[in-house]
């Protein structure tokens, strides 16, 4: 959850790669030391607050096809560690972020496109995101505040900030400094609780200029299947293979590697061994068609008027009419 956040909160930074005023090298990259601090827990304010210490880096990839766009790929590291992907794409007026995907390729739109930049940048001016990220609602008010001197390990700059007013999920804060022909320099974030007390800061500061690194040269293996699922009773986290009466509704979540142009995923509930019900009796049936050769997605079997029924049970996944996976689970008291 804690690196939820901050895909949210950072991943403006893959907005500018492909402006005119930002370099657009393929391979081209940023790295950066994240400080994160955390309050103290027991309320001493003579006790410092706890800090953690990343290293954090953006690599401009080469472009993805995604609904007919040709989007670029923007990818945030940890480490060597491939995180996330950001799916951008130019605009009259501004850049766009269509789709986000995570480290095994699985896509995510952003309904409706995020405006990641309003260009040309002119002090004063702002916009807003109010829409959908894998189902969760972000809401972000944006404003160009001017142009300011700040220093980081990379040098000093004359940067121009940029003011974000985050309300949902979180309510959060995130200034950044961007410098045209380099890129952002400096991201500060301040996440607060409920009571609006800041919960949790960070802090990314740019350590060189931007260089071009090989695709060599970052550790990214393959992944070994190529469609993998499984269920839970959150949008989210873990699978499960055993699901308790108390729940709203089944996840059930899907990944896909080099799928077919728009392939038709299906997903196929079936009670194996439920009382009163016959044996591998279909339940319910649900297609979609997968957004990208390399995508994934999450189907939502709500709770019956009824309620559940304990046994066993199996969802189908199908691909293109055959056979890809089966997740078998039970429903349990």
């Amino acid at each position: 959850m804690k690196f939820f956040a901050l895909a949210i909160l950072l991943g403006s930074l893959a907005s500018l790669s492909t402006a005119s005023q930002f370099p657009t090298t393929e391979g081209t990259t940023w790295n950066y030391e994240l400080i994160q601090e955390k309050p103290s827990p027991n309320l001493d304010l003579t006790e410092p607050n706890q800090t953690e210490h990343f290293a954090m880096s953006y690599r401009l990839g080469g472009v993805e096809k995604i609904d007919n766009m040709e989007l670029r790929r923007f990818e945030l590291y940890r480490g060597d560690t491939l995180e996330s992907i950001d799916l951008i794409a130019i605009e009259e007026g501004g850049v766009m972020c269509p789709a986000r995907a995570d480290a095994r390729g699985a896509v995510v739109k952003l309904i409706p496109p995020q405006q990641m930049l309003a260009l040309p940048m002119e002090k004063g001016k702002h916009w807003r995101f109010d829409g959908t990220i894998a189902d969760r609602r972000v809401v972000q008010e944006y404003k160009i505040v001017g142009e300011e001197e700040v220093a980081v390990p990379a040098g000093r700059f004359h940067a121009w900030r940029i003011h974000c007013e985050q309300t949902s999920p979180a309510p959060a804060t995130i200034d950044r400094w961007f410098v045209p022909g380099t890129g952002f320099v400096k991201v500060d974030t301040v996440v607060k609780g409920e009571s609006g007390i800041p919960a949790q800061k960070t802090w990314m500061n740019l350590k060189e200029l931007p260089k071009v690194v090989l695709t060599s040269e970052k550790d990214v293996e393959a992944e070994p299947y190529k469609f993998s699922a499984g269920v839970s009773t959150e949008p989210t986290g873990e699978f499960k293979s055993d699901l308790k009466l108390d729940f709203r509704a089944i996840y059930a979540r899907w990944h896909g590697r080099e799928l077919s142009e728009h392939a038709k995923v299906r997903a196929v509930f079936i009670a194996e061994s439920v009382e009163n019900v016959a044996a591998d009796s279909q339940i319910d049936e649900v297609e979609t068609t997968s957004p990208a050769t390399n995508a994934g997605g999450s189907f939502t079997l709500s709770r019956p008027n009824d309620g559940w029924n304990p046994g066993s049970y199996r969802l189908e996944f199908y691909v293109d009419g055959a056979l890809a996976d089966t997740v078998k689970f039970k429903i349990i008291k």
